[in-house]
């Protein structure tokens, strides 16, 4: 699993639409391999959104991350003027990992 860390800016004054995690959900396809949205809002403006994907590529995670949050964007009234910044994914670890 991958979670994958994006950056989005929100029109100025918006803050986080109320909702946003389910937003983006909802724009999620099969090919997408999403697991889970989270949406933690900072005082900047700008929004940091996890997608865990279940992606068999570190690539391929944050690809299919960039895809779906450019088409959320894209397609909700919500997000107009809303913009992704950045997407960069790291390897969650798991009980699969020997750590001592």
């Amino acid at each position: 699993m991958y979670l994958v860390h994006a950056r989005l800016r929100m029109p100025a004054g918006g803050g986080v639409p109320p909702g946003l995690a389910e937003m983006i959900r909802a724009h999620a396809r099969e090919a997408d391999a999403l697991e889970h949205v989270s949406v933690h809002g900072e005082e900047s403006g700008e929004v940091t959104v996890g997608v865990f994907s279940l992606a068999t590529e570190l690539a391929e995670a944050e690809e299919r991350a960039a895809d779906l949050l450019v088409r959320a964007v894209d397609l909700e009234p919500q997000l107009a003027g809303s913009a992704v910044l950045s997407v960069g994914a790291a390897l969650v670890p798991g009980p699969w990992w020997d750590f001592d």
